[in-house]
């Protein structure tokens, strides 16, 4: 049916005030994103053509061995590694100083959180860098940091540890506190193989992310 003239002639309804405003902000929200998101990839370096055998064959090499040897002392030193540890517990107490203003349960496990969170975070910067043994050996020190985790959880119930500043009473263990708040201290074993099997995980990955790139290193 074709429309008369009266309906071709009659003037459009105007769009409501808050449909018009809400559709502007939205283009204008989308459009002030964008940018950003561009500036944010702009400023990620190009990645470079490897040709020397640093980058074709030997950082791989190296980020494979460091990875291996780290996954050894990790386990077969009961999760705590000389240097490497004692600044492990450092991260740890750093992220207690952080959350001194929370609730105990999230001051308690904000340690633990810290020390496995803080090297992802690095791998990812290094990631943007373009720096893939940086990258590499975060994840594995995260990794090493997350069985250092798993151990500190198996000791939940029996509380043998010497830990950093207890009186001896055990009132500062952070895992006896947290799992004895949820009422889970009777799984601590089932957690703390779970924390570990993450570990082992992690590592996993950091090794097969040195493969990888060292099999793309060669197809270049």
């Amino acid at each position: 049916m074709r429309p008369t003239d009266d309906e071709r002639q009659a003037p459009r309804a105007p769009r409501p005030l808050e449909e018009v405003s809400a559709g502007t902000e939205a283009g204008a929200g989308a459009a002030a994103r964008a940018p950003r998101v561009r500036l944010v990839l702009a400023g990620r370096p190009e990645p470079k053509r490897a040709t020397t055998p640093w980058a074709l064959t030997w950082q791989w090499v190296l980020a494979a061995a460091a990875t291996v040897l780290l996954a050894w002392l990790t386990y077969s030193r009961g999760g705590w590694i000389p240097i490497l540890s004692a600044f492990d517990l450092g991260v740890h107490e750093f992220g207690h100083l952080l959350t001194m203003w929370a609730p105990p349960l999230l001051c308690s496990l904000a340690g633990s959180v810290l020390q496995v969170a803080a090297p992802l975070l690095l791998g990812a910067y290094f990631w943007w860098r373009r720096d893939s043994l940086a990258a590499i050996l975060m994840v594995a020190w995260s990794a090493e940091n997350l069985h250092n985790v798993s151990v500190y959880v198996a000791d939940a119930q029996v509380m043998v540890l010497a830990l950093f500043g207890d009186d001896g009473s055990g009132a500062g263990h952070d895992w006896h506190n947290i799992l004895g708040a949820l009422g889970w201290l009777e799984a601590t074993d089932r957690i703390a193989l779970i924390i570990k099997t993450g570990s082992v995980i992690l590592f996993v990955v950091a090794l097969g992310l040195a493969a990888l790139g060292f099999a793309r290193a060669r197809r270049a």
